[in-house]
């Protein structure tokens, strides 16, 4: 999308009409930051289990919210309540039957579910189909070795060994691990029906225990992804007159590849997977306006959902543990809950409504804010602002020149008419160390308002080295930082809620960048087609174009806003593999070239022709 220039000077006389300009900020009084460290304890605390979609602390955050904004004098949104409710694509789990059945003329192999294999929910169901082994699984183009060089295994099952080659040597050139999502990743970008895992010798140990069926991590195919005892698979191989410990031996000894075709064996996988949602609910409550804009809203929101104890988005290692979520994002819900307190306390408020929201489902996709959009309880078209906090917790002091301020990030600058200037006008009250971005979209609920074409503002603090780890505890939250970011917050809120006329709506560019973190992560680095996903649960599709960039390559190419990507360049992409699979696909093609598209609309299938750029 491109960014208009404003089609009129705005003087920054009339930027400066924000009274009141900025609440004071010292010292910080006692009895908010007491409700800010309740706020904490209770939402960051165990009661909340980490308040993953999974669990039941999550219920216990959103009444919390809901009693606060009752609190606060707030109205609820809807007629049964303060919730609005919707569902968010859970994680498959794994059903009966599981078989898997090897087939070469009248040898037949038949292992039991649970002591010769094991299904793992990285599975999207069964497969038929040739047999191949392809090592360690491996593609690594730096260290010149891959596994799957001219090797055909479309439609086929790929036997692949776990780590890597010379995996107990702290020098080898694999670091001694190849993350089996990669391998997964790899076998599905090359075509594969599914992916046979075995042990190598170092795992394998004594008895060649098979995985848990929760691994490995949130990596999907659409065919079946088992974990098969290493006895099974040297029944295959004596035909060849080998083992695998010959052939791991070999590949370790010259760090070279030794891939083949099973030729005449046949596998016939058959994997049950029962496909769940998890129910969420946003909190919605209303503070109303009065005089000519009443009929008008400001939205204020924050999403109070995070990783229970290792839901999709969590590391591996931290599975099974607690995810707090302290910073991310109980502290962009008590800011939210403190400023529901302030407006709730305001008698005869004149203005637009300000409809304050805690988002639920946005760790898994935006959800929350997407379901608001598509059911809002107030017009959009009347809906002049949106106010996103996410992670405002952890404000640090930076330098700026010879002194030190206080770090925020501000995103969405550039979408309104002179937004920017208003933005820096606003700090000359505060003295934050302002890190402003003008783009609209990023990894939080403001990209749903912004690609209804409403313009959004994005608070943040900044990244550290607790996200998304159990580490994001109360205790490491700025307290007095959270309060005045809630102050500052709390100009624009006022201002937009007053402003005479409705301000105007900009598409920008970018958004997404993270300038604080110096090991950006969630970035692709491959090619791009500039258009923002939506949600990944739509049955037998591929991801859904939720909003195009103009002037992007998917613009230029005529992928429009409502398509499914179904297909990139030959390669399969389907609702069930998530960001991960269109990910994949896209790493296959190169920028600046020319690359087939393949999109569903209106039911029916349409072959594009794009270019993606880096």
């Amino acid at each position: 999308m491109t960014l208009l220039m404003p089609h009129r000077f705005v003087t920054l006389f009339a930027l400066l009409v924000l009274a009141p300009f900025a609440p004071a900020l010292d010292p910080v009084p006692t009895a908010a930051a007491e409700r800010v460290k309740a706020d904490l304890a209770y939402l960051a605390g165990d009661e909340c289990e980490g308040r993953g979609l999974d669990t039941k602390g999550i219920l216990k955050a959103g009444e919390y919210v809901a009693a606060q904004f009752k609190a606060a004098g707030l109205k609820p949104a809807f007629d049964a309540g303060y919730f609005q409710a919707f569902e968010v694509p859970a994680p498959n789990k794994l059903g009966t039957p599981q078989a898997l059945t090897l087939k070469n003329g009248d040898t037949t192999l038949e292992p039991k579910a649970g002591d010769g294999f094991a299904a793992t929910i990285a599975s999207g169901g069964g497969a038929k189909g040739g047999v191949v082994f392809a090592g360690y699984g491996i593609t690594a183009t730096e260290a010149k070795y891959d596994d799957y060089a001219g090797l055909d295994v479309k439609g086929k099952l790929v036997i692949v060994l776990r780590r890597s080659p010379k995996a107990d040597d702290p020098h080898g050139p694999f670091g001694g691990h190849a993350p089996l999502a990669s391998k997964i990743d790899n076998a599905a970008k090359h075509g594969a029906a599914g992916l046979l895992v075995v042990s190598d010798r170092g795992t394998a140990a004594e008895n060649d225990p098979l995985m848990d069926q929760d691994l490995p991590g949130d990596a999907r195919m659409d065919g079946p992804v088992l974990h098969v005892k290493r006895a099974v698979i040297d029944a295959l191989l004596k035909g060849r007159k080998t083992t695998l410990g010959e052939l791991e031996t070999g590949i370790n000894k010259d760090n070279k590849p030794n891939s083949f075709e099973l030729a005449g064996w046949e596998a016939d996988a058959t994997v049950t997977v029962i496909k769940r949602t998890w129910p969420a609910r946003n909190v919605v409550a209303v503070c109303d306006g009065a005089g000519p804009l009443a009929d008008e809203t400001v939205v204020i929101g924050a999403h109070y959902d995070h990783l229970g104890a290792g839901e999709p988005g969590s590391f591996q290692t931290n599975r099974g543990k607690t995810h707090f979520g302290a910073d991310d994002n109980a502290s962009g819900t008590t800011a939210l809950m403190e400023l529901a307190r302030r407006f709730g306390g305001m008698k005869n408020r004149q203005g637009r409504r300000i409809v304050f929201v805690a988002f639920s489902g946005e760790e898994q996709g935006l959800y929350g804010s997407k379901h608001y959009c598509k059911a809002p309880p107030f017009p959009l078209d009347k809906t002049a602002f949106m106010l996103n906090m996410d992670m405002v917790g952890r404000m640090s002091r930076v330098d700026d020149g010879p002194v030190k301020k206080d770090r925020l990030v501000v995103y969405g600058t550039g979408t309104s008419t002179g937004l920017a200037e208003r933005v820096e006008a606003a700090n000359k009250g505060f003295g934050f160390k302002l890190y402003t971005i003008p783009g609209g979209t990023g990894p939080s609920d403001h990209t749903s308002f912004y690609n209804e074409k409403i313009p959004v503002l994005f608070f943040f603090t900044g990244t550290h080295k607790d996200y998304h780890r159990p580490s994001d505890t109360p205790d490491k939250v700025n307290v007095p930082g959270l309060l005045k970011v809630a102050d500052y917050v709390q100009v624009f809120a006022d201002h937009y809620a007053t402003a005479k006329d409705k301000p105007d709506f900009l598409k920008t560019k970018g958004g997404g960048e993270d300038p604080t973190d110096p090991n950006p992560r969630g970035r692709v680095s491959g090619p791009k087609l500039k258009f923002t996903p939506g949600n990944y649960g739509e049955e037998g599709k591929g991801v859904l174009v939720d909003a195009v960039e103009e002037g992007g390559p998917a613009a230029k190419g005529g992928i429009k806003e409502g398509d499914f990507i179904v297909e990139v360049g030959g390669q399969a992409v389907t609702a069930m593999q998530g960001p991960t699979g269109y990910m994949r696909a896209m790493g296959g093609v190169k920028p600046d070239a020319p690359v087939d598209i393949v999109v569903v609309r209106n039911g029916q299938k349409v072959k594009l022709t794009v270019t993606p750029i880096k």
